[in-house]
């Protein structure tokens, strides 16, 4: 079954914030930019939301650069920067890439940092002159301290240019001495960025997506919703792979010109959330493990 980008689970209930980033797009076509910090846990639909505007800009001739952070023990310095300015190709009349970013997946050599953003922002002052541009700075929460420098130094200046800056970062991995936790305020009191937080899905919204997608009786939807709700709790990326398991065991399976739904009760967790959640568990110490030892058997 495909489905439109308005019937995936990170897209329902974002009426508000599409239209918020849209028309921040629309000010940056007609060269006022501006930073969007896209926030919320894992798997809430910050990447899909920036990604579906992102088409957007391209279709408005907008240029869209992607750099993407990663979860590493140490990131590169300017990791995301240099995948971005290698997502860059050069036609007739554009300018080419800044000395430091020139090579392909590596950083060159620099006299200093200020002498490498001055390059990148004279790189992006002449390229916005023929076209706007989008910038997707995803999962900046494992960026290096010298990416979120380079990015603060061009939010400065947004306001007179028509470039978008849009900035994911989970904020369950923000601590008070991470360095973005530090940058936020910065960021809203020098370039007035606007913080859009991405809360998980209301009932109605999970309700919608099941009527939008599935044709089920009268009993069975309810049953589906609160299933989806009691095990997802709002999350997009869960109620997806939660729906992609159901059909994939045929216990949520086509049957006439609709949808069948059978016993929910003993259904295991899919394989990729469990490995997801152990990813995450790896990380805490023994003391924690005893603490979500506790928690799990007094429950919610």
């Amino acid at each position: 079954m495909l489905l439109s980008p308005l019937q995936h689970p990170s897209l329902v209930g974002r009426d508000r914030e599409l239209t918020l980033l849209r028309d921040h797009l629309a000010a940056a076509v007609a060269g006022q930019g501006s930073l969007v910090l896209i926030g919320g846990e894992a798997g809430i639909g910050k990447t899909a939301l920036a990604e579906v505007v992102s088409r957007e800009a391209a279709e408005r001739d907008a240029l869209v650069l992607v750099g993407r952070c990663y979860d590493l023990s140490e990131t590169p310095p300017y990791g995301p920067w240099i995948e971005l300015f290698g997502c860059y190709r050069r036609t007739e009349g554009m300018p080419s890439l800044p000395i430091a970013f020139a090579e392909r997946g590596i950083l060159g050599d620099v006299a200093s940092q200020a002498a490498l953003f001055q390059q990148a922002f004279d790189f992006f002052t002449t390229l916005t002159a023929s076209q706007p541009v989008v910038l997707l700075l995803d999962d900046l929460h494992w960026a290096d301290p010298a990416s979120l420098d380079l990015m603060r130094l061009l939010a400065r200046s947004l306001a007179v240019s028509s470039i978008l800056v849009l900035a994911t970062y989970r904020v369950d991995e923000l601590h008070r001495h991470h360095p973005l936790s530090a940058l936020l305020p910065a960021l809203v009191r020098e370039a007035h960025a606007e913080r859009l937080d991405l809360h998980p899905l209301r009932d109605d919204d999970v309700r919608q997506l099941v009527s939008t997608r599935y044709r089920l009786p009268p009993a069975d939807a309810p049953r589906l919703i609160a299933y989806l709700q009691e095990h997802a709790e709002g999350n997009p990326f869960f109620l997806g792979e939660l729906l992609r398991a159901l059909q994939e065991d045929g216990t949520l399976r086509p049957s006439g010109d609709g949808w069948a739904l059978g016993d929910l009760r003993h259904l295991r967790l899919p394989a990729l959330l469990r490995q997801l959640i152990d990813g995450r568990m790896a990380r805490l110490g023994d003391e924690m493990h005893a603490l979500l030892g506790v928690a799990a058997v007094i429950g919610q």
